[in-house]
């Protein structure tokens, strides 16, 4: 009767270890963080970015003395998993992807190869989510690997994986996670507006050498699966006042060659309405926006002010616009518009989503700017406070 007791109590034991009998330590695992796909002479060029991390968990608490690890991997196939099969080969190590939190894609990918296929391949992957970030580069993709943020940190700590920090203090693109990616992809009548990933060379040095560092220096306009074309962060500063999530952001009010003041911006709405002119669809915007007073150079009243960032919104707003035209891409994303308010309308115009809408006419642009803060200062003084 004992021995029976002893046998099943081992047994018992026995079926509590097994949850963990195969367990893999931290260091017996490759962790790939990052992942970057171009396409060149007919291959496609797999890069995988994987960190060391011990170095990681030091980094997160404080500064380490010692730059942080970073490991570069490259293969290339006929397809995304040939590629990536061909990387296993040095990998010494079992590969785990369940930290992938960025995705790379060159413009030569976005222009020639097959972007459905690519993500229809990564997705397979039951370790890989709809979470990481997406970016398209005009660079070298080992290049954008192997910049280091500031102070010896881990490429966590960079735009490559946290892009929402640097966004948050300056609303400009936003950053898309592969979820939105794929979704705006494929949507009818969408433009996607992917954020171009890139390094200055020239902002920053340390010890008065130059260090490179990453930041976000346009779009790559898509539409319907097309490459449109590479637009700069300048020609398209009137996006942001139709995101209604846009925080913070800043304009500078001028007149002619003459600067009057800094304005923040903080949460706009906007509504985009369509009207009729000529059996063609006009769209009218109209944007709401609170303001606050960061800088003052010249002595104006509050009216002025407003009417002054009034026009000079409406005028990023109409050149955005232009500037998307001119390159045979829809910025605004105003042909989305058509297709949700007017379906029947876009669907004979765009002859069922098979062409892009064109001429895409924007109307009448109406702006509110309403000055509700002026700092530590009144709005209005005889003289400066200083």
């Amino acid at each position: 009767m004992r021995r029976c007791l002893c046998a099943a109590l081992l047994l018992c034991m026995c079926l509590m270890l097994s949850g963990c009998w195969d367990i893999k330590s931290l260091q017996d695992v490759n962790y790939y963080t990052g992942i970057g796909i171009d396409y060149a002479n007919n291959k496609y060029q797999v890069y995988v970015q994987q960190l060391d991390f011990a170095s990681v968990a030091k980094s997160e608490g404080g500064k380490s003395d010692k730059p942080s690890i970073v490991w570069v991997g490259h293969a290339e196939g006929d397809s995304l998993s040939e590629a990536i099969i061909e990387m296993y080969q040095t990998s010494q190590q079992t590969v785990f992807w369940g930290h992938l939190n960025s995705i790379v894609l060159s413009e030569n990918l976005l222009k020639y190869g097959d972007l459905l296929g690519v993500f229809d391949s990564l997705i397979r992957y039951p370790e890989i989510r709809y979470t990481p970030w997406v970016y398209g580069t005009k660079k070298e993709i080992k290049e954008l690997f192997t910049t280091k943020p500031f102070f010896n940190l881990s490429p966590i700590n960079s735009i490559l994986y946290s892009p929402e920090t640097n966004y948050n203090q300056r609303p400009l693109i936003a950053p898309m996670r592969l979820s939105r990616f794929i979704r705006e992809l494929r949507e009818p009548g969408q433009t996607v507006l992917l954020p171009s990933l890139s390094v200055s060379e020239h902002t920053w040095d340390r010890d008065n050498k130059p260090d490179p560092k990453l930041e976000i220096d346009g779009i790559f306009a898509m539409h319907n699966l097309a490459y449109k074309h590479w637009i700069s962060y300048k020609n398209t500063l009137g996006i942001r006042w139709l995101v209604d999530k846009a925080l913070g952001s800043r304009i500078i009010i001028r007149q002619g060659n003459e600067v009057y003041a800094e304005l923040k911006l903080e949460k706009p709405k906007s509504k985009i309405r369509v009207t009729d002119a000529g059996g063609e669809p006009v769209f009218n915007i109209e944007v709401r926006v609170a303001a606050a007073i960061i800088e003052m150079w010249k002595l104006k009243s509050k009216k002025e002010y407003e009417q002054l960032a009034d026009q000079q919104i409406a005028e990023q707003i109409k050149a955005t616009h232009q500037s998307g035209q001119n390159n045979g891409a829809d910025l605004l994303d105003l042909e989305h518009v058509l297709y949700r308010k007017r379906f029947k309308q876009w669907n004979k115009l765009t002859s069922g989503g098979t062409i892009p809408l064109k001429p895409i006419n924007l109307g009448e642009i109406k702006v509110s700017v309403r000055i509700d803060q002026s700092g530590m200062y009144k709005l209005k003084r005889k003289m400066a406070p200083y």
